[in-house]
C-alpha cells in the first residue's frame, strides 16, 4: 500500500509542478489527494510541505537555467527572448480571460 501511495504521489507531484510558475497545482493537488486517499491531517500537512519544497526547487532550477541562457545570449538576443516571453504571457492572459468569461 505504501509503495502505491508513493507512486501516486510521484505522478501527481510531477503533473502538478509541470504546470508552470504561479500555478496553484500543489494546493489543489493536496486537497484532491486528501479527499481521494482519505489522508490524515498529518499526511496532508506533510504533503503540503513536500509540494512547497519541490516548487521551490523547481523555481530555483528555472532561475538558474534562465541565468545560464542569458549568459549565452547577446544583449540583442536577450531582448528578443524577453519580447517572446512577453508575447507568450499576453496570449496566456488572453486565454485565461476568455476562459473566465465562459
Amino acid at each position: 500500500m505504501k509503495k502505491i501511495a508513493i507512486v501516486v504521489l510521484a505522478i501527481f507531484a510531477t503533473s502538478a509542478f509541470a504546470m508552470g510558475p504561479g500555478h496553484r497545482g500543489g494546493e489543489k493537488m493536496v486537497e484532491h489527494m486528501t479527499k481521494k486517499l482519505e489522508l490524515t491531517e498529518s499526511q496532508s500537512a506533510e504533503l503540503s510541505t513536500i509540494f512547497k519544497e519541490q516548487g521551490e526547487k523547481r523555481k530555483s532550477l528555472h532561475d538558474e537555467t534562465q541565468e545560464k541562457i542569458n549568459a549565452l545570449l547577446t544583449p540583442e538576443q536577450q531582448e528578443k527572448l524577453k519580447q517572446m516571453k512577453d508575447k507568450r504571457e499576453e496570449r496566456r492572459d488572453d486565454r485565461r480571460e476568455k476562459k473566465e468569461k465562459r
